[in-house]
Parts: C-alpha cells; sequence; structure tokens
C-alpha cells in the first residue's frame, strides 16, 4: 500500500508538470488570417498576448507594444510585413514585442523600469519574448523554416508543419541564446480549451535542445517554450525570463 502510495503521488505529480506551465507572465502569440495563402497576396495577421489560445480579439497588441514583424521568406530573405509575396512556398512571420523591463508598484506596473527607477518596487521581470509562425504561399517548400534567427530565445521546427498530418510528429529546437535549451514545450489547438494556460500536450526537450510534439488534432497549434531564472543583480531585477512561441496549421 505504502508503495502505491508513492506511484499516485509521482503520477500527479507528473500530470502537474505536464499540464501547467511554469511561467504564468502573458505570452506573445502570432496568429495568422490563412496559414495557405495565394501567391501575389499580402497574409493578415495579428499579435497577441495572452494566456489562452486562440486569443480574445481584446487581447491584440497595438503597434506602440510592437517592436517589429517581419517576413521571412523560403529563400531565407526577410521583407516586410505589408510586402506582396510572390514566390510560393513556406514562409516565417516573426513578431518582437517591446521587450525590457517592468516593476509592479503601488500603482500599477511600469514599463520599461527596474526597481532602481521607481519608488516602492514590488517585483520587477524582464523578458525576451518572441512570436513565430509558419504558413505557405501557394504551396510547402524551401527550408528557411528550419534556420535559427539568432534570436535571444527561438523555436526552431525541423520538419515543415505544412506537410504534417493529424497523428504525426513534428520535432523542434529549442534555443536559448543560440544553443540547445532544457526547458518543457508546451502545446495546444485552436478548440481544446478556453481555460488560460491549459495545454493538451506536454513534453521537454533533450540535451541538444529537441523535442517531438505528436500532433494529435488538426487545426491551428501553438508551441510555447519558457525560462525564468534570477536576475543577475536583485538591486535592478527580481527575474529574467525567455520565452518564444511557435504557430502552425495542421490540415484534415
Amino acid at each position: 500500500m505504502k508503495s502505491l502510495n508513492v506511484i499516485f503521488c509521482i503520477a500527479v505529480f507528473t500530470f502537474a508538470v505536464c499540464f501547467t506551465a511554469p511561467v504564468h507572465a502573458h505570452d506573445t502569440l502570432l496568429v495568422m488570417d490563412n496559414y495557405q495563402t495565394s501567391v501575389n497576396s499580402t497574409p493578415g495577421l495579428k499579435v497577441f498576448s495572452a494566456h489562452n489560445f486562440l486569443p480574445p480579439e481584446d487581447a491584440a497588441m497595438g503597434p506602440d507594444r510592437l517592436e517589429e514583424v517581419f517576413f521571412i521568406t523560403p529563400s531565407f530573405e526577410r521583407v516586410a510585413q505589408n510586402t506582396k509575396l510572390s514566390v510560393p512556398g513556406t514562409y516565417m512571420c516573426l513578431a518582437v514585442p517591446v521587450n525590457g523591463f517592468a516593476t509592479k508598484t503601488p500603482d500599477g506596473y511600469q514599463r520599461g523600469k527596474n526597481k532602481k527607477d521607481v519608488a516602492h518596487p514590488i517585483l520587477c521581470s524582464y523578458s525576451m519574448k518572441y512570436a513565430k509562425a509558419i504558413f505557405t504561399v501557394g504551396q510547402a517548400g524551401g527550408d528557411a523554416y528550419a534556420k535559427p534567427l539568432g534570436q535571444e530565445m527561438e523555436i526552431v521546427p525541423l520538419k515543415d508543419p505544412a506537410t504534417l498530418n493529424p497523428g504525426d510528429t513534428l520535432p523542434v529546437k529549442v534555443l536559448k541564446e543560440g544553443a540547445p535549451a532544457r526547458t518543457y514545450v508546451y502545446g495546444t489547438y485552436d478548440g481544446f480549451s478556453d481555460k488560460k494556460d491549459t495545454f493538451c500536450y506536454t513534453t521537454r526537450t533533450d540535451k541538444q535542445g529537441i523535442a517531438e510534439i505528436k500532433l494529435i488534432h488538426q487545426g491551428t497549434w501553438v508551441l510555447i517554450a519558457k525560462i525564468e531564472e534570477p536576475f543577475s543583480d536583485s538591486a535592478v531585477c527580481d527575474t529574467q525570463r525567455w520565452a518564444a512561441t511557435l504557430t502552425f496549421h495542421v490540415a484534415e
């Protein structure tokens, strides 16, 4: 009976680890209007700061909260967001929010300021967040989607999601400051749940930073990877956070 209790406790702990995220800050999520667009079109998109997927419309981020949004072509060239895409293939879209310090005070959060910049700081975090989406123009092609971009944290798909179906496995590599990251990867698809921080799939990267995601359902997916560590100088800030998200579509 004692051994059964131990097994039960381990099972409960594993369930908690696998289905709840350890970092509860808002996620930056990049959602395309369409993950399969025609040649000579300009894809529409929205960037959200939210805990849900798909995010509610009121969680959309305005231009003042975004550092940049751009496309990467199948030949690994960077082009502006408003570019008409004339070359068929697999593209990436990247969104970078205004990253940096945010300090909670009795009067609310002060963005862009650390503990030394405000009166009566309660809690400070320094965040580096990045959002990525994979989509196709015309038909899938090229391998730009599998190339790292050199961001402080990113999820790199090692297969083109547009070529996969429900039941297939998508391997991804998580990088933190260019090196393989040991962390959890959380995944879910549109319609699985409208609850905050709720995921249908959880796994962990290996020593090479690689994790495999079983695509258990069709639809639009998001993968999320996060790391939180104490800030190097506690007099300046309390925690440093890295986060990356990847959205893509799995066809029927």
